[in-house]
């Protein structure tokens, strides 16, 4: 892997816009999006306005552009934050510099709360696109238990799913192939994102480079497109542009060993779902949309 320096860090201020109370200030540019954004269907079933309706716990709506740190390892962070759209990824950067990314966080996801515990962040957290996110105080914790019952145990399945998938992750470098792990990310990213509503049937945006899905899964970008040209030509993925369409989801699944049960009640809903679909014109049906 090529040698990288740290994204520049956002936690400055810089190339952000932010709001306190949750509310967006102007309607112009780029900030104008992100009030569109947080209006479309699946941003109002995220977190943030399911369970913090009334914006109690203060915090400040923050526009992170993309390629830049919200949180920088070796630094302290006090805030976690609600991701209402865009793209993230948590990763490290080894002494030679190389990257490992450690998971994707996705529109809808509390993210954050384990850098808050330490004394410097283990981690550091960047954008893949622009992104909007909530961002709570640490403080504001202690008042969620005694508040907001509905956000503290989102608090805790938060912590408890990631360790799940970071399992996963884990066992992704150690003992898949390089066509197991591709497969296996495909298949974990599309019912992730079908819990917030957007797919498209059996298809999803990924605004991922091939360069982040190897820093990801540990293998280099020739390796990355080598195998999803594979996976193509055996007609299990079909990709344009950004969206990937999953066009045999058992087979995929078989091939990647993937058991989605770490995923939760989502993934056996999806599984659910697809096996008994309605007919259509692709082999497992259309999926419905969240």
């Amino acid at each position: 892997m090529r040698n990288r320096s740290h994204l520049q860090s956002d936690v400055s201020g810089a190339d952000h816009s932010t709001s306190r109370g949750v509310a967006v200030n102007g309607t112009t540019g780029k900030t104008a999006a992100v009030a569109a954004s947080l209006s479309s269907p699946w941003a109002q079933r995220t977190i943030w306005r399911d369970l913090y309706p009334d914006q109690s716990l203060g915090g400040e709506l923050r526009q992170i552009y993309k390629n830049k740190d919200l949180v920088v390892a070796g630094r302290p962070c006090r805030t976690f934050f609600i991701n209402h759209n865009g793209w993230l990824f948590r990763y490290k950067i080894l002494h030679n510099g190389d990257r490992q990314i450690v998971d994707f966080i996705l529109p809808g996801q509390i993210f954050g709360l384990q850098a808050c515990f330490f004394k410097a962040s283990l981690y550091s957290i960047a954008t893949a696109t622009d992104a909007s996110v909530s961002a709570i105080p640490l403080e504001a914790v202690d008042s969620v238990f005694e508040r907001n019952l509905p956000l503290a145990k989102a608090l805790f399945w938060s912590a408890v799913c990631e360790a799940a998938i970071v399992g996963e992750h884990l066992i992704d470098a150690a003992r898949r192939s390089a066509c197991e792990r591709v497969s296996h990310l495909m298949l974990e990213l599309f019912v992730r994102l079908k819990t917030t509503g957007q797919t498209e049937g059996m298809s999803f945006n990924m605004p991922l480079t091939q360069e982040l899905v190897g820093d990801a899964l540990g293998l280099t970008t020739v390796h990355v497109n080598r195998t999803l040209r594979s996976l193509r030509e055996d007609g299990l993925i079909k990709m344009s542009n950004k969206s990937v369409t999953i066009l045999d989801f058992d087979a995929l699944s078989m091939l990647a060993d993937f058991d989605n049960s770490y995923l939760g009640e989502t993934a056996r809903a999806l599984r659910t779902e697809i096996s008994s679909g309605e007919a259509g014109n692709e082999r497992f049906g259309r999926s419905a949309r969240s």
